[in-house]
This record gives C-alpha cells, structure tokens and sequence, in this order.
C-alpha cells in the first residue's frame, strides 16, 4: 500500500539554538533535532549573535530531518516558524549584513532608555503598542543604533529582525508577522500597522522596515538553491507564523480564560490569552498578537535556570560530586540539598536580578542580593532561597496579570526546570495552582504548526475551532504537582515579606548606583 501520509515541519529560532519537528497529520511528531550557536559578548551589555550561523541552523534542522527519510521530501505540506522576539539586524542596500544580530538581551541602551523615560509620556506608547519601554525593544536598540553609530545607520536599506533575515534568504522578501512586530515598541496593535507617530517622533522610516503581514501569511515555494541545501521540495509552502512566546501557549494548549503558561528555562516568562487588548496602566505587562481575536499578555523575566546555573558555579567550581550512590551532577547535589530546607529557607530570601530585569521591575541594572543570611544558613538554605527568589518574582508578575487579565485558574509549564520535581512542587506551592506539564512537545514548534493549519482553511479562522479536538489531544495535559495546602498557607505568609525586600532593596541600588 502507498503511503498517503503528509507531513508538516515546526521550526522554532531560538537564542541558544534552532530546534525543528517533524509532525505528522495527526500532530504526532516523527522526529526532531536542533542546532545550537554562540552568543557574541565582547563588552559590557552585549548580546549579539552571528545572523548567518543562525541561517545555516536552520538550514541544518530542516536538512537533517529530511535526510533521515528522503521518502518524505515531496510529502512537507509546509513549514512554519517561531522565532525569538525583539532582536535587530541592519541590512545595506545590497541586502548584505552591517550588524550582527542584537538580542532581546543586550542592554547598551540601558541609559537611553532611562532618559527616554524621564523626557517622553512613555505610559502613552505602550498604550498604543502594548510593548513595555525596556533595553529589550527594537525601538531601543534602534535609539542606541543612532546615538552611538549613526554611520550604519545611513547605510541602511532595512532594519529587521532574526526570522525576518532567514525568510528573506528563503523567499527573497522583507515581512514581519503581526506578533513579531507587536513586541518591537514601534507598532500599533490597535490598527496592526507601523505607529506613524512614534516612526516620526524618533526618527525612523516606515520604509526601512518591513511590511507587516497576519500570522498565517505563506509563500508558496523556497528558493530553489536553499530548497536543495535543505533536502526538501522547493514547492513546499513557508509560513511566517509568529512569535515563540506566543506560539508555545498555543502548543501547550493554554488558550482559555483562567489558564497561565510558565516557562522556566533560562530566563522565564508567563502568559495569559485573552480575546481582546489588555493593558497595564502602569506600562508593566506586555500585550502581543496571537492571532485573529486572540492577544497573549504577561511578562518575561531575565532570571530563571540562569540563576541556579550561577550558584552551581560559584558553589562547586569544580565539577560533579561523588557521592555515596555514584557520580551525582552539581545540579543534582544542590537540588538535593535544598529538598530538606523548610520553605522560606530559615528566613533567608534571595532577589533574583543577576541579569537586570524585565518584569515586574523593567529595570535593565537591577541587581540580585541575599537577604537575611545568618551563620546558620547552609548550602541547602542558599540554593533553596535562590529557588523560592525565582519563584516569587514570577508570582509577582502572576499578580500584575490577574489583575489586568482575570483570574488564573490553572497552571500549565514548560522549560528545563521540570527535570527538578522540586522545582515543580515548588510551583503549585507558591502559585497555590495545580501544576500542570503538558504533554505535547516543544510547545513553539507544534504552535508553529498550529498556526500553519489554520493558515490553510480557505474560510473563517478555525484555530482551536474544527482542530479542537486534535489540539486538545495532542496538548493534553496531566496534573503532577497539586498544591500542598499547609506549605501554601505558609509561603502566603512569606510572599508579602519578599514584595516589601524588593521594594526596600530598590532604595539600595540607588545608593550604590550613587558611589560606584
């Protein structure tokens, strides 16, 4: 019998790698790889990366998933794409590269933004763009770009973003979906165009950007030459798809009132989908595109696994540990160690700001500190501080979106941190939630997907409507962690303790900002 089996491919561009799935029409995945790059620091705030090692990932991905079956090649109906948000890459007049490619990490224009908001009604454009004013945004690193290079500036022909370079290297054209471009602080989602106030107020050409276009926008070929480098049909359909945030509440299936999506792997972030525009009157929370009907809100964090990947290293330097059951990773040792500390680590309380922070401070120089440490505190009482620290920074962005997005009912997560079971517990704990981890698997590349379908249907948008069923089979999840009542009693009582430290320490980096 001939296999009449069709196939399509997610492809989530990432800031530490490039991962792709292969699905099947069912949603079941066939396969998956990913390729992993470097991020360029060479000063104080950098962030960039190499926007043609990232290409060539992608290339990679999609090659390797093909070459495993050459049966499949005329059987890809499309490809679809999540990417990472807010990064910025200047092209020339001949479509050549005059920067690499800054991330939504790198923090140069930490002091122009400060001015920025002290000399503009920044609350009034993120009114209009539902971004937060932040070191983040495009529109930062654009106000960086002309303050401290202006000669690449008047070089420009275009100023876009990761996934804006790769798909113009597959299709010869400058797009930007709707989600992408609601996170650069320079576009209006309550029209979906380029705001012409803001371009004009800071300088900026609408043509230098590129045209905005709806999540489900498809080409319907690849470049012959990279076609043939990826082992794949040059017919096969490309679809823009949107951005991995967003895209991974889709693929986890946390698109209902009440339910949040927490992501833990390096930094974090959690989300909420509504079906209109919400914003924060005090700018702290992020509103973006999703699709027709459907915005994410929430906040994204600068510390998560980073933090623990910090005190591993300033804890033992040196490597894995022996213990008594054999070989035991220094992560594992410090995992173990914190499992015996009572929640609120003895009254020791860690802020997590090692890398600044987006929400809930929006302040790219915070730093992290220990607070009540006493001689009594060990190892243990310091990691577990450390976890609990990340946790509730979370919580508090959990607050600032119920208060603006209604209540959340449950929980569902995603990221590295779900190898530690404490992490998780800790999770329904503090959020006093069930936690829940879906099923489905790397959540961006099946939202990708997601996306991809509901761009074929030739009617009115059916995402999550005529496929409810199938995506809610293939994101379903089950409960692994409940809450354990009297520990949730307990940290409601610790939490509000953490709020007033971290307001406090904000009057101590002020004085230490004041004599260094």
């Amino acid at each position: 019998m001939i296999n009449q089996q069709r196939y399509t491919i997610g492809v989530d561009i990432g800031t530490t790698s490039t991962k792709a799935v292969l699905y099947q029409e069912d949603l079941q995945v066939v396969d998956s790889t990913y390729v992993g790059y470097d991020i360029i620091q060479t000063e104080p705030g950098m962030a960039e990366q190499d926007p043609k090692a990232i290409f060539q990932a992608v290339l990679s991905v999609i090659r390797t998933l093909m070459e495993k079956d050459t049966s499949i090649k005329e059987k890809v109906d499309f490809i679809s794409f999540s990417s990472a948000m807010h990064s910025v890459i200047v092209i020339d007049e001949k479509n050549e590269l005059l920067t690499n490619c800054l991330t939504w990490a790198d923090n140069r224009s930490t002091e122009l933004v400060t001015q920025l908001k002290a000399n503009t009604d920044w609350k009034a454009l993120y009114q209009k763009t539902g971004t937060p004013i932040h070191s983040m945004t495009p529109l930062s690193k654009i106000i960086w770009l002309k303050e401290y290079h202006p000669a690449i500036l008047k070089k420009a022909k275009k100023i876009i973003g990761i996934k804006e370079y790769i798909l113009y290297q597959l299709t010869g054209e400058y797009k930007i979906d709707y989600s992408l471009a609601s996170a650069t602080g320079l576009f209006n989602i309550h029209e979906l165009a380029w705001d012409q106030d803001i371009l004009k107020l800071f300088g900026i050409e609408a043509s230098i950007l590129s045209e905005p276009v709806d999540v489900t926008y498809r080409w319907p070929a690849i470049q012959e030459k990279y076609a043939d480098e990826m082992s794949i049909s040059a017919a096969t359909d490309l679809v823009i798809g949107a951005s991995d945030g967003c895209l991974s509440n889709l693929g986890v299936g946390a698109m209902n009132p009440g339910e949040t999506a927490i992501t833990i792997g390096t930094s974090g972030a959690i989300r909420m989908v509504t079906n209109h525009i919400v914003l924060d009157t005090e700018g702290r929370t992020f509103c973006y595109y999703l699709s027709k009907g459907r915005w994410v809100i929430g906040g994204a964090v600068n510390n998560g696994g980073n933090v623990m990947a910090w005190l591993t290293a300033v804890l033992y330097p040196e490597g894995s540990l022996l213990v008594d059951n054999g070989v035991e990773t220094r992560l594992e040792q410090l995992n173990r160690l914190a499992e015996i500390i009572q929640p609120g680590a003895e009254g020791l309380y860690f802020l997590p700001y090692l890398n600044g922070e987006r929400a809930p401070l929006w302040e790219s120089q915070a730093t992290g500190s220990y607070i009540g440490l006493a001689a009594h505190h060990t190892t243990g009482h310091m990691v577990r501080a450390a976890m609990e620290g990340v946790l509730f920074n979370l919580h508090d962005v959990w607050q600032i979106i119920q208060e603006v997005g209604g209540l959340s009912k449950t929980i569902k997560v995603t990221g590295g941190f779900l190898n530690s079971p404490l992490w998780k517990q800790m999770i329904a704990d503090i959020f006093g939630r069930p936690m829940q981890q879906p099923t489905s698997f790397e959540s961006s590349c099946l939202g990708a997907v997601l996306i991809g379908k509901d761009s074929e249907e030739t009617a009115e948008q059916t995402l999550l409507q005529e496929n409810r069923v199938l995506v809610e089979g293939i994101t379903e999840s089950k409960i692994w962690m409940q809450p354990n009542q009297p520990i949730v009693e307990k940290y409601q009582k610790i939490i509000p303790t953490y709020q007033k430290l971290a307001k406090e320490m904000s009057n101590v980096r002020k004085v230490l900002s004041e004599t260094n």
